[in-house]
């Protein structure tokens, strides 16, 4: 009897954990989500919000779509990403999106057979004057100093009881480098990434990613010191300005106090040594180099020779005025700065957020005073004179037929004056602008392409190395949520466009940036000198590419200098020209305030830049081409224009730094 009970209760026992097991696997669901943000959740206005996504099957395998939703006062966009999720395997995903100034909110949802999960990211908030300092590496605190450091007077924020520019802060965020992006526009809304412990981990496609966001303005600051190994990783070495040798122990840094005009950091420090190969030299001790920096396309690339987060600068009383003043001589804005403000510029929106589209693709329309003058003669003639007239004759009957003939007769008088419309092809016009360093065939895109659609229909675009695609007109200010559609791009390469609905006679932008490659470079050197009061310019520039560079032009923190034509393997010398004043740059106020970004031509856009900041090494050669021509690609035939802008960096000799 006894036996019997025993085993009845280990029945029991082992029916109750069988049962709990079976509970537990029922509630689980078969795939798990999860979401975390790479650079934390305060993302730059225009910039991405990159988002790593884990997805793993618990049960079976998945084929089905991630997809992730932002959004926010007036814009809704979508990114899709087809996922294939074998059972029992885990797969992470880096979503981009990009966040306008009022958006606070991503849903990342994974949809497949059987499978509906959702989960939704806040926006803690989107930076406006405040700029975003992301540290790489295993560390998870030292720049915190950051905050304490102003950033540089914001052109598009107003502080309307004193009526000067904002200044804001610094936020710091920290992203492990297996997380890293591999994409440059994932990087777009962070100004200052610095390289700590750990990052020498970093893959290619991520060293890629690093090296063109310097390209599109950002700052890269590369500290030295023990435990520097990432300053021997070959694609670091081709951005930095110095040739490391070593390391070595000074018993203080003399010089660092003297450059912040505090004392100097007690204890001795371990700094790399380094030889100068590009670039200048901003502070040296007894020969050895600690800062140096050289422009990269639109961005800095800063050496430090010792550790800012190590001893002893971890513990200096002065580190905020050491911070403060290297981040001055560097540009001010990120990368998402300078893309908004093309893409802007490339838009053609007027002072009343109107595009001026129709006179890009060459169309000829009626005017709006035409057709007022036409209806008001319809309405004339089918109202009134027509009635008079009939009444007259005695015949209202025959109104049945005259009406409709009078209206005929008006729709061919507007058939004739805009069938041409209808009967043009789907016509695209593309912007560019190629951002390039000087002796690099390696270039980077911003790109606006407006289409003309004659007929409604749904079509399929295809942009291939493109790292961002946005779709669609811009939306009227106060736009309803029920009249702002959701705009999907699939993920991939290529990324597409899927089943896009237009209507008749419609305009459409699309907005995208991409990774070029030219059929050669332009290399040049360039000096400065003061004489007689004022700055000249010497050097010489020798292009590479097959097609020439028209309208070219040479830009310096001092001038300007027209050199008209760079012809096609051609080359130009300059002696002793004179530098003429540059020109202020022209903002388009009408979006200040709302949107956070300002319409800068590729002129105003150089100029803007090479003057907020102290670094004056540094010189920009603007140019207009034929080539490359770099459109979407669209299932029907269209009509094709281009416009092609060049933004090519060089060192500037003589400048002192």
């Amino acid at each position: 009897m006894r036996y019997r009970i025993a085993a009845m209760l280990r029945w029991v026992f082992c029916l109750g954990i069988g049962g709990a097991l079976l509970l537990a696997l029922w509630g689980q669901p078969p795939v798990e989500l999860k979401v975390q943000p790479l650079l934390g959740a305060s993302p730059a206005a225009n910039g991405a919000f990159p988002l790593a996504v884990q997805l793993e099957s618990k049960s079976r395998n998945y084929q089905g779509v991630l997809s992730v939703t932002v959004g926010g006062f007036g814009y809704r966009r979508e990114y899709q990403y087809p996922i294939d999720l074998p059972a029992g395997s885990r797969k992470v995903v880096v979503a981009t999106p990009i966040v306008s100034r009022f958006g606070d909110l991503a849903t990342v949802r994974f949809t497949a057979r059987g499978v509906n999960l959702e989960v939704q990211q806040r926006i803690e908030r989107v930076l406006d004057i405040d700029q975003l300092a992301v540290l790489v590496g295993d560390l998870i605190g030292g720049l915190g100093v950051l905050e304490q450091v102003q950033t540089a007077e914001n052109p598009a924020e107003i502080d309307y009881r004193t009526n000067r520019l904002m200044r804001g802060k610094y936020r710091v965020a920290y992203c492990r480098p297996d997380l890293f992006p591999e994409q440059a526009i994932a990087l777009s809304g962070a100004q200052v990434i610095v390289l700590g412990p750990g990052s020498e981990r970093l893959r290619a496609e991520q060293w890629d990613a690093l090296r063109r966001w310097v390209m599109l303005g950002g700052v890269l600051i590369a500290p030295g010191g023990a435990g520097a190994v990432y300053l021997q990783i070959p694609a670091l070495q081709a951005l930095l300005p110095v040739q490391t040798q070593g390391t070595q122990t000074v018993s203080q840094l003399r010089a660092l106090g003297d450059w912040v005009g505090a004392r100097p950091p007690v204890g001795a420090a371990t700094v790399s040594q380094a030889r100068l190969k590009t670039g200048a030299i901003m502070l040296q001790q007894d020969g050895l180099p600690l800062i140096a920096i050289r422009p990269y396309g639109l961005g800095t690339v800063v050496f430090l020779a010792f550790n800012p987060l190590d001893a002893p600068l971890r513990d200096y009383n002065a580190r905020a005025r050491f911070w403060q003043r290297l981040l001055n001589q560097t540009p001010s804005f990120p990368p998402s700065f300078s893309i908004a403000a093309t893409h802007q510029n490339q838009g053609g929106y007027d002072r009343w957020g109107q595009a001026q589209i129709a006179t890009d693709i060459e169309l000829r329309p009626p005017s709006v005073a035409l057709i007022i003058v036409l209806l008001s003669l319809y309405f004339l003639l089918v109202v009134p004179v027509n009635y008079w007239t009939l009444k007259r004759l005695r015949a209202l009957d025959w109104a049945w037929v005259v009406t409709p003939l009078i209206a005929l007769g008006f729709v061919g008088v507007l058939w004739r004056l805009a069938g041409d419309l209808y009967r043009k092809s789907l016509s695209s016009k593309v912007q560019t602008l190629i951002v390039a360093q000087a002796g690099s065939p390696d270039a980077y895109a911003i790109n606006s392409a407006l289409f003309f659609f004659p007929r409604a229909g749904l079509f399929d675009l295809r942009f291939d190395q493109s790292d961002m695609v946005e779709a669609g007109m811009r939306q009227d200010f106060g736009a309803g949520a029920a009249q702002v559609p959701t705009v999907r791009t699939v993920q991939g390469e290529p990324t597409r466009v899927e089943s896009y609905r237009v209507s008749n006679l419609s305009f459409q932008w699309f907005r995208y940036t991409r990774i070029v490659q030219l059929e050669g470079q332009v290399e040049g050197i360039l000096r400065v000198e003061r004489r007689n009061g004022g700055m000249r310019l010497s050097g010489v520039l020798r292009s590479r590419l097959p097609y020439a560079l028209t309208n070219a032009q040479i830009l310096t923190p001092f001038g300007k200098v027209q050199i008209e034509n760079l012809s096609a393997r051609g080359s130009v010398r300059l002696s002793d020209k004179p530098l003429e004043p540059l020109t202020p740059p022209l903002y388009d106020f009408s979006d200040w305030g709302w949107y956070q970004s300002v319409a800068l031509s590729p002129e105003s856009l150089a100029s803007f830049l090479l003057q907020r900041r102290e670094f004056k090494g540094s010189a920009i050669l603007t140019a207009q081409a034929s080539e490359p021509v770099l459109p979407p690609e669209v299932g029907d035939a269209a009509e094709q224009a281009a416009q092609v802008a060049y933004l090519i960096s060089f060192p500037l000799e003589g400048a002192k730094p």
